[in-house]
């Protein structure tokens, strides 16, 4: 298990922290922060938690951040950036 942060400068800060299987490299926990804006606010709780079990890779976290936030608004960032940022955690030190 590892646990790594990665702060990402998009149109906003983007912050992630997560946990992941370092063999599978599976979501087992995950965080966002920043100082962005979505709304609904729920969307961020519900992106979080659908992440969870996803494989460390661009295309199944991209596809998974474009289904969560359809429907709402978000000003920061966009599902590029979002997936970029998680992403970047796989390049950030351990805890």
């Amino acid at each position: 298990m590892r646990k790594v942060h990665n702060i990402y400068k998009s149109k906003k800060l983007i912050k992630v922290s997560l946990e992941y299987d370092e063999h599978s490299k599976i979501i087992n926990s995950i965080t966002i922060t920043g100082d962005f804006f979505l709304y609904p606010e729920e969307t961020l709780d519900a992106l979080e938690f659908n992440l969870i079990g996803i494989k460390l890779e661009k295309d199944s976290i991209k596809q998974k951040v474009e289904k969560c936030l359809s429907g709402s608004e978000a000003f920061g960032f966009d599902s590029e950036s979002m997936t970029d940022a998680i992403l970047g955690c796989l390049k950030s030190k351990q805890d």
